[in-house]
């Protein structure tokens, strides 16, 4: 069974290259966890698409980053919420700290349309996923394997239609803790670079 654990909360890795890789990361939800797939659709609002926050605010109206996009894992016993950043590393501290403010919005309401975009976009991509034979067999056997429970198409649409505003507030209340906050860099950083102390939600 998962067990937390304690690990330092900034890590650089220092490399001679030119842009700064960074991954944010929150301890997210387990594959079997009830609010799995709203915290799914939460992430397709923060960092999934050309649409989402992040690439919206930090790469197209901050210029903050060639590349920038957030994902989440479900493991059986524990799960993440990460970002992925490539900046310029003279940018990375403001970076950090744009990143940083798009997840505490995520706290406050979203807006109807846009949780509207959010689910007709996660739809969209499940049923363009079920077009293919090779990933149907992996979302059922996947699913009988993990879970030891198929849910189908249509169960999933429905559970991704029913989800609230609300219910994305109170999980992101839940979620994106400052506690929770890991932060690890690949690129030339200074070993002075004041970077922990930007970890705040």
């Amino acid at each position: 069974a998962y067990k937390e654990q304690q690990f330092p909360r900034l890590h650089i890795e220092k490399k001679d290259t030119e842009q700064a890789h960074l991954c944010l990361a929150l301890t997210g939800l387990p594959l079997l966890h009830p609010k799995r797939f709203t915290l799914d659709l939460l992430n397709v609002i923060l960092g999934e698409g050309m649409s989402s926050r992040l690439f919206t605010e930090i790469r197209d109206k901050l210029g903050l980053a060639y590349s920038i996009h957030s994902y989440v894992e479900h493991f059986l016993d524990t799960g993440s919420v990460t970002v992925y950043a490539g900046v310029e590393p003279k940018n990375l501290p403001v970076a950090i700290k744009a990143i940083l403010e798009q997840l505490s919005q995520l706290k406050e309401t979203v807006p109807e349309p846009e949780l509207t975009k959010a689910k007709e976009m996660s739809k969209g991509r499940l049923l363009l996923r079920m077009e293919d034979s090779r990933s149907v067999a992996g979302w059922m056997g996947g699913q009988e394997i993990l879970t030891g429970r198929i849910l189908s198409v249509d169960q999933v649409v429905a559970i991704i239609d029913a989800i609230t505003a609300e219910e994305l507030r109170q999980l992101a209340q839940e979620l994106l803790v400052g506690s929770q906050l890991r932060l690890a860099v690949v690129g030339p950083i200074a070993d002075d670079e004041p970077l922990e102390e930007l970890l705040k939600l």
